[in-house]
């Protein structure tokens, strides 16, 4: 249905828009062209948002189908699913929710809510279930460990003082000092806590906790001693909230929903139309050109592809600012990331949602990485991935992007190997958690950094750009360069912070920033 909607689209004239005078230059509004590099989350709702307020949009998207990073992929019966696990902003309490709601991406939808989101198991029998109602989790973390009881309650407090906490409606860069001084004053009475958390490492605040199983817990819950400590705290605290559930469908079904939203409202979506560089003329971006030779014109470009590939590839690095460098000099990104899938012929029912599982020996990925501890992924047929008597596991796990990149292609043979080994073995560690597991898998695939780089060129197989770090977290990268108009930025390189919320945002300010660029009241529209 969509790519009917799609060839549609591109065969239709879609200067329907409305023929509204805007812009400095005084062009009517529907004469304007805003090109698009980037069919992710990012450009979808950038797409949506410009629609919705009456400018004439294409999408260049560089793969088979829309969605990026947030993507899904058919193994016999099963759909593998390489993005979606939980997503913010599900509950209507949320401003998070009214985002989704115009984007067209959760209506109609069964969102599934798991209490226990996550379940720790540690190497002699200790069980740890991670839950959303923090009274609960407070005393189930003390009954583990009653030693660290007053670093328990700081946190539990935290969270709750954090939880309300929701994006900006707009940028900062649009705001006026009177909004700017409301939005002080709002946020006055939890910003010594913001400030708190935010500028510690959460290894370091990891460090002073005495159970070292509780230390595994949180870490298993974060992922990553880089990050700042307050990355917990807004996990707990959405968690709480009930605003971050599942969305049955998976990514596939999100992005189509969305991606039908934008072909919807007039948008075009070219497909397999891979931008290689932004068409320059006396200081001004005028189009984009593809890898094929196809030149797409333009009165504005919107990029929401890759920041290094738009930056250093597509501009050349003719427009760097000293920030800029600074960043992709400088600046953590997410880690590489592996995805092992499981299409296994049975089912689960006594499995949490999410397990992390203690390994009896570590898993060697690499020359420079090896696992203590696995991520496990369960769905059943209720998410919509999977018929009726079966289920998908998936399995992450970080690794070096430059050994299996190098891998992949100087010996493209040992590469294949790599993979089919640390397959099996990811299978025997399942098998030894779940007996019986190995004898019913029906279907498998290994995603490798070098799989996530091909498919969406992201640098160095980062699957959400900047790694939320006390260094980065709350930094405004600009979302325009000096010297170029006309041209913006959106994407998780221009929004650190990670997850498909931040890139839907990101898409949705670039939008704001064109329409106050152009003298023209930003209206969003439901679904």
């Amino acid at each position: 249905m969509l790519t009917k909607a799609v060839e549609s689209r591109e065969l239709r004239d879609t200067a329907a828009s409305p023929d509204i005078a805007g812009g400095a230059s005084g062009t009517p509004l529907a004469a304007h062209k805003v090109i698009i590099i980037g069919g992710g989350i990012a450009g979808l709702a950038c797409g949506c948002y410009l629609q919705m307020n009456g400018y004439k949009t294409e999408i260049l998207e560089a793969n088979p189908v829309p969605g990026g990073l947030c993507v899904a992929w058919d193994r016999g019966p099963y759909v593998f699913d390489g993005c979606l696990r939980w997503l913010v902003g599900t509950n209507p309490s949320s401003s998070l929710y009214r985002i989704w709601t115009e984007l067209g991406a959760i209506g109609g939808r069964q969102i599934v809510e798991h209490g226990e989101f996550m379940r720790v198991e540690g190497a002699d029998g200790q069980v740890l279930s991670l839950t959303s109602d923090l009274d609960r989790l407070a005393r189930d973390l003390k009954r583990i460990a009653p030693e660290d009881s007053t670093l328990i309650d700081s946190l539990v407090r935290a969270a709750r003082r954090c939880a309300p906490l929701d994006p900006l409606e707009k940028p900062l860069e649009l705001m006026s000092g009177l909004e700017k001084t409301k939005l002080l004053v709002r946020c006055f009475p939890i910003l010594l806590t913001i400030a708190r958390w935010k500028n510690r490492e959460f290894g370091a605040y990891l460090a002073a906790y005495r159970s070292p199983f509780l230390r595994q817990a949180l870490m298993a819950l974060v992922g990553d001693a880089r990050m700042s400590a307050l990355v917990l705290v807004m996990v707990l605290g959405w968690r709480s909230r009930k605003i971050a559930g599942y969305l049955a469908g998976g990514s596939r079904a999100f992005v189509n929903a969305i991606a039908g939203r934008y072909t919807g409202l007039g948008g075009v979506l070219r497909c397999d139309a891979r931008a290689a560089g932004v068409i320059v003329e006396n200081g001004r971006a005028t189009g984009v050109r593809c890898a094929d030779g196809t030149t797409f014109p333009a009165t504005t470009v919107v990029s929401c592809a890759d920041g290094r590939t738009t930056l250093f590839k597509m501009l050349e690095g003719r427009y760097l600012t000293r920030q800029l460098r600074y960043a992709y000099n400088h600046c953590e990104v997410f880690p590489a990331l592996f995805q092992a899938s499981l299409g296994v012929n049975r089912v689960f029912p006594e499995a949490p949602r999410d397990l992390s599982l203690q390994l009896s020996r570590p898993l060697i990925v690499d020359k420079t990485t090896r696992h203590d501890r696995l991520e496990v992924a369960v769905f059943g047929c209720d998410s919509g991935l999977c018929p009726a008597g079966k289920s998908i596991l998936i399995v992450r796990f970080v690794g070096s992007f430059s050994y299996w990149s190098k891998l992949k292609q100087e010996q493209p043979g040992d590469y294949a190997f790599a993979k089919h080994k640390l397959l099996q073995e990811i299978v025997g560690i399942l098998d030894q958690r779940f007996p019986g597991l190995a004898s019913h898998v029906e279907h498998t695939d290994l995603a490798t950094p070098a799989t996530f780089e091909r498919f969406t060129g992201n640098w160095e197989g980062s699957i959400q750009g900047w790694l939320p770090t006390p260094r980065v977290l709350g930094r405004r990268l600009p979302r325009t360069l000096p010297g170029l108009k006309d041209f913006y930025m959106a994407g998780h390189w221009v929004e650190p912070g990670g997850g498909l919320p931040w890139a839907a945002l990101s898409g949705k300010y670039a939008a704001q920033m064109i329409c106050a660029r152009d003298k023209k009241v930003f209206v969003p529209t439901a679904a």
